[in-house]
């Protein structure tokens, strides 16, 4: 018995979401189809990105899941450039404004187990059914200051890890 995963992402007034998503790149749209070529963020003029909202989404057979966190490779990817991020237990419309959360955590960020509606709850922190279960949504953004001294355009990527304990 194993479960699958798939990332989802939640966009506009009311949690749009797109399932099976593959990528994540920070724009200044709330949609998850528009290139970030098409929406760039501009440094020199103190711009956010929308913040990204996704969640992974549990399918399959399972005992028990558990132990779930977050966590990016590099939150500093540059002088002037930072990436934020927390759990979210209730949807917020995505807007350019700074979020408020803290640096993206390099070490690991729990989340709980939803239902299979929505990631959007308190949830709890280990699963026995199977089935879908959504975990919490993962909210984050890049977020520039006028000292990035590289201007529109991308950034290296980066990787955010999900992790659990299954059986």
């Amino acid at each position: 018995m194993a479960s699958t995963q798939t990332w989802s992402e939640f966009n506009g007034a009311g949690a749009t979401e797109t399932t099976g998503r593959t990528e994540a790149n920070w724009k200044r749209v709330d949609d998850s189809t528009t290139a970030y070529t098409a929406s760039p963020i501009n440094s020199s003029l103190n711009q956010n990105s929308m913040p990204k909202i996704q969640a992974i989404k549990f399918a399959g057979t399972w005992n028990s899941l558990s132990a779930l966190t977050y966590k990016i490779d590099n939150n500093a990817p540059a002088t002037g450039l930072s990436i934020v991020g927390a759990v979210l237990a209730a949807y917020v419309q995505p807007a350019t404004t700074a979020t408020g959360d803290p640096a993206m955590s390099t070490t690991g960020l729990a989340a709980n187990f939803n239902n299979s509606s929505t990631p959007f709850g308190a949830g709890t922190s280990s699963t026995t059914a199977g089935g879908t279960m959504f975990a919490q949504a993962l909210r984050t953004q890049l977020q520039t200051t006028s000292s990035y001294a590289g201007g529109p355009g991308a950034i290296a990527g980066r990787t955010i890890t999900a992790t659990w304990t299954e059986s």
